[in-house]
C-alpha cells in the first residue's frame, strides 16, 4: 500500500511540474478550427492531419498553425483533401 501511495505522490509531484511550465504548446483542434474559420469539420479534420496530429481528438500546435497560415494562405484551410 505504500508503494502505491509513493507511486502517486510522485505522479502529483509531477503534473504540478507541467503545471508550473509556461512553454507548452497550445493546441488548436479541429473543432474550433471549423469554428472560427467557417470551413467544414471533415476540412478542419482533414487539415489536422495533414499538419497535426492525434491528441484527444485531431489537433494542431497553434504557432505551427499560423506559420502554415502564413505562409500558404487562408485558402489552404479549403484546399486539404
Amino acid at each position: 500500500m505504500n508503494e502505491v501511495i509513493e507511486v502517486l505522490k510522485e505522479i502529483n509531484k509531477n503534473l504540478e511540474e507541467l503545471k508550473e511550465k509556461d512553454n507548452l504548446p497550445r493546441l488548436i483542434y479541429a473543432k474550433e478550427i471549423s469554428d472560427n474559420y467557417q470551413i467544414n469539420r471533415n476540412k478542419a479534420i482533414e487539415f489536422c492531419k495533414k499538419y497535426g496530429t492525434k491528441f484527444g481528438g485531431y489537433c494542431i500546435e497553434s504557432d505551427k498553425f499560423k506559420e502554415i497560415l502564413q505562409t500558404k494562405g487562408i485558402e489552404i484551410l479549403k484546399e486539404v483533401n
